[in-house]
């Protein structure tokens, strides 16, 4: 994905629609809500030594069970948002910002950040606890 805002939404729609077979829509709500959010702050926040740095993301899909690994551009400074991120509860109600990396916390699974050999990278976890039953049939002899 390019490193630019207007990349953002299309980018969200394209990994939303990969992962809707998978996820229920509550859930598939919180990861577009937390992939959002985590790509609108990377773009606007990171500051990596070249603009056009691209950002690199890792989709794995598997039945009520998502990954998404975020890269940084290459030569942004490390960010892990589980530092900064602040409680929801602790948040000003009538503030305009500052619930983003909060968001992120409270809806993902698992949050982890780390380098690896890619690079640093943000990797969010979402499964559903029941099964989307609208894509995924009874199993065998059960009853709806």
């Amino acid at each position: 994905m390019s490193n630019a805002l207007e990349a953002v939404d299309p980018m969200v729609q394209r990994l939303s629609a990969a992962v809707e077979p998978s996820l229920s829509d509550p859930t598939r709500f919180k990861f577009e809500l937390c992939i959002s959010e985590a790509l609108n702050n990377l773009v606007a926040h990171a500051r990596p030594k070249a603009s056009a740095a691209e950002i690199n993301i890792n989709l794995r899909v598997k039945p009520a069970a998502i990954s998404i690994e975020i890269f940084d551009p290459a030569g942004a400074e490390p960010f892990d948002l589980r530092e900064k991120a602040t409680d929801l509860a602790q948040v000003d109600e009538m503030a305009e910002g500052g619930r983003g990396l909060g968001l992120i916390m409270e809806f993902a699974n698992e949050v982890e950040y780390g380098q690896s050999v890619s690079g640093y990278s943000l990797l969010l976890k979402f499964w559903d606890i029941e099964p989307n039953h609208t894509t995924m049939p009874p199993a065998e002899g059960a009853c709806e």
